[in-house]
């Protein structure tokens, strides 16, 4: 009896060994990676279909019979039908024909497929690395936790949709949308972590010593995150009331650092989520302090002398900054609405990279 214990234990250990061992760790976050750029890719899409007016175009929630378009012209007409039901058609679309409502129905429902495959992409391969034994028994729950996150995900975006159906609205509510794409961020960036974590376990990081040695690199790299992230939620308020479309000239608001029609709603915190000019001022405002820390973050990175790798994430902070700047100010004085999409996806992969850039300068945890 005893014998057959220590011989389970062994082949549990074996199997740990096979696990950790660093061709199915790489595998492993290679698969995270792929997911990564995958929703990276469906921050896109879906700033397609929100620019574009498209994301009320389907009125139901289905998330397996959905999957199959409409086949026929009766099929067309009566997915028309409903749409016709909604106060966006009523208000804002009477002119349109079958053809057109085609034209937004397919963004919507591309969107909507690409989150299908995402939980494919996620799932399978999942179920297929846990079979197999290639995935270690600590990312078990955190793995499992995050593909359930990925279905509450899509259920935010249902209560996202359902929002523009209400009397009287024509596109849905800018807080429940800034909710689904933050969401969103925060899964995306959930994902590229564990990739990491994965890549480079406990046992490869800094020692303590070494870590306390960059602890100032570490912290404006904290910061940067920080101040992303409220740039991130800043732009969401901004792409939810189209506030793109005014004062389309920079550094100056209507000729001036601080626009007269700042603040002229009331009660004045509505402002700074439905007002044009607040939000865009202070999308600007933040984004530039948020520019100013990264690019911060950068110079003391250089000057501290940083191990290859997390000069390197800097490096690449650094200068994905400087395109998300440059694609910011471009598509307000351009207002070209495909520039302002690469500008959404480019400030996920901003984030990702400060988040490299902080992970690499994480010291191991002491024995």
């Amino acid at each position: 009896m005893a014998s057959q214990a220590v011989a389970q234990s062994r082949r549990e250990v074996r199997r740990a060994e096979i696990a950790a061992s660093p061709a199915n760790r790489k595998l492993v976050a290679t698969w995270l990676f792929v997911s990564f750029a995958l929703i990276v890719e469906m921050f896109g899409i879906g700033a397609y279909v929100q620019n574009d007016n498209a994301g009320l175009s389907i009125m139901a929630w289905q998330p397996v019979s959905g999957v199959i378009p409409p086949l026929s012209h009766a099929a067309w007409e009566r997915m028309f039908a409903l749409y016709k039901t909604i106060p966006q058609y009523k208000l804002l679309n009477q002119h349109m024909d079958l053809n057109g409502f085609k034209a937004i129905f397919w963004p919507e429902w591309i969107h909507r497929l690409w989150g299908r495959l995402l939980g494919l992409d996620f799932g399978v391969p999942l179920v297929w690395f846990w079979w197999t034994g290639r995935l270690e028994r600590r990312l078990r729950p955190w793995l499992v936790t995050l593909f359930v996150l990925g279905g509450v995900q899509g259920f935010i975006g249902w209560w996202m949709v359902r929002s523009g159906f209400q009397p009287g609205l024509t596109e849905v509510s800018v807080f429940r949308l800034a909710i689904h794409y933050c969401f969103a961020t925060a899964l995306a960036i959930a994902v590229f972590t564990t990739g990491l974590v994965v890549l480079k376990p406990d046992s490869e990081r800094l020692v303590p010593a070494l870590a306390a040695r960059y602890r100032t690199a570490r912290w404006f790299a904290m910061i940067s995150i920080v101040m992303i992230c409220v740039a991130i939620v800043a732009g969401t308020f901004l792409s939810g009331t189209h506030a793109y479309t005014v004062d389309n000239t920079f550094p100056l608001m209507q000729g001036r650092w601080i626009p007269p029609d700042y603040g002229h709603l009331h009660p004045f915190w509505s402002n700074f989520f439905v007002s044009k000019v607040t939000t865009q001022w202070d999308h600007r405002l933040i984004g530039t302090i948020a520019a100013l820390f990264v690019l911060a973050a950068v110079v003391v990175a250089i000057r501290a002398d940083l191990p290859s790798r997390a000069r390197d994430a800097f490096l690449v902070m650094g200068a994905l900054l400087i395109v998300q700047y440059i694609l910011g100010v471009t598509t307000l004085v351009s207002k070209i609405l495909d520039i302002g999409i690469v500008h959404q996806l480019n400030a996920v992969l901003l984030l990702a990279a400060a988040v490299w850039a902080y992970f690499e300068l994480c010291g191991r945890r002491r024995a």
